[in-house]
């Protein structure tokens, strides 16, 4: 019988995962739901979790529902862990997001300074929670969705040596999504050459069926260019370019314009953390009627279209060994030739009942290796610097990223994410 333990349960994502695991769990055969969350989110996390006690009493699926403050009820004996908390809270994204602007630099909470800081809040709370699983629930796989989902599963899987660790993000579902809305077919019946790292991910060729319509896919963008997924870049760069670039390499690659957007919407009606904070207080009222036992529409402006569905679809094919295709994140082992196999990807996978194979996909692309090279070694300089307490390695990784600062403003911006992180950034010396 199956145990889910849902870390950050007190998310109002979560009725999101509800809906996906209610729909799974004859397959699974789900008996226990555990939420955790901490005790000073008390409040929220009482809303939500009577909310989704609800949505299970609706369905009458015969799921124990449990919420708890104590990690090792939730942890102990379970199958799956879902990552799914903020560290710091919507304030410490707020922060992530606003920091790096006074200092000229894009402000984002998944890539970039605010990324960085983001993934050193998490560090502290993943090692205890990874702990607890190792002596609790050595064999539940551990899916993470908490951002930055790329480098958070770098630090689980190659440095705290959790083997059974899945990073997922759902970009790679909707565009998976779009691809079989434009060409007409099943969702396996597409193979991608996708490849990246989390946020940073390309897509160099699509095969439906067994042939090859890159070529159709790029005469479409030309016929509707709604048709890119997601994308805010301009056709003819993306000729230039020759791939399908994540949506959120728009940092990157229009750094100046997304700087100034940002700025922009700063000063009219604040950064998205802070949109979606009161977007959060709109849906916590929504979820504290006690009337309500479905999901409310109100919840897509939240954003994460689709997230429940990936984390479902997955943790059910990892049950019955599907031997179907997701993209997740994982180690390469050879899906890349011309990458090293601990490298944590973005790539296609086949499930199989004792875990997941890669795709063979061949070399990367010239235009993108060196991108991808520089920011897994960010990475792991921001891991080695937290692990040692080293900040000569965290100015490292500040100085060789893209939309990091430079050499006079390493030093003053370091400072400013150590006082804005006052009890998650302690004790660092260089």
């Amino acid at each position: 019988m199956m145990k889910i333990c849902v870390i950050g349960g007190g998310s109002t994502y979560t009725p999101e995962l509800i809906e996906g695991f209610i729909n799974i769990h004859e397959q699974i055969q789900l008996k226990e739901l555990w939420l955790l969350d901490l005790k000073q989110n008390d409040h929220k996390f009482g809303i939500v979790a009577d909310f989704a006690r609800r949505m299970v009493q609706k369905a009458n699926c015969g799921v124990a529902l449990h919420s708890t403050f104590t990690p090792q009820e939730a942890i102990e004996g379970a199958d799956f862990i879902i990552h799914q908390f903020r560290p710091g809270g919507l304030q410490g994204r707020i922060a992530d997001e606003t920091i790096p602007l006074r200092y000229g630099l894009i402000g984002q909470e998944t890539t970039g300074m605010g990324g960085m800081a983001c993934a050193l809040r998490a560090f502290p709370i993943l090692e205890q929670y990874v702990e607890l699983a190792k002596h609790m629930s050595n064999q539940a796989w551990i899916i993470n969705f908490s951002n930055p989902s790329g480098m958070l599963t770098e630090f689980i899987r190659n440095y705290l040596q959790y083997e059974r660790t899945i990073g997922l993000c759902n970009y790679p579902i909707n565009v998976l999504r779009s691809l079989q809305n434009l060409f007409g077919c099943q969702q396996q019946e597409i193979f991608v050459k996708y490849y990246g790292l989390n946020h940073l991910s390309w897509i160099e060729q699509v095969m439906i069926q067994g042939i090859d319509r890159t070529a159709d896919l790029w005469q479409s963008f030309h016929l509707n260019p709604k048709n890119i997924p997601d994308a805010p870049f301009p056709l003819e760069f993306l000729e230039q370019l020759g791939l399908l670039p994540n949506p959120y390499l728009k940092y990157f690659y229009m750094t100046d314009t997304m700087l100034q957007q940002q700025c922009e919407a700063q000063q009219a009606q604040g950064t998205r953390g802070e949109i979606v904070q009161a977007i959060e207080t709109e849906l916590l009222n929504l979820y504290a009627d006690p009337s309500l036992d479905h999901k409310p529409p109100q919840l897509e402006q939240r954003g994460g279209a689709l997230y429940s569905t990936a984390a479902a679809e997955l943790i059910h094919d990892l049950v019955t060994g599907a031997r179907t295709t997701h993209i997740i994140n994982t180690r390469n082992n050879g899906a890349i030739q011309d990458f090293p196999d601990n490298y944590i990807m973005e790539i296609p996978v086949t499930i199989i009942q004792q875990g997941t194979e890669p795709l063979m996909l061949g070399n990367s692309h010239k235009a993108v290796s060196g991108l991808i090279v520089t920011i897994k070694n960010f990475e792991r300089l921001v891991i080695e610097g937290y692990l040692q307490k080293n900040e000569d390695l965290i100015r490292q990784a500040m100085l060789i990223h893209p939309l990091g600062p430079r050499l006079s403003h390493v030093e003053p911006l370091w400072q400013a994410l150590k006082t804005a992180n006052a009890g998650f950034m302690d004790g660092y010396q260089g």
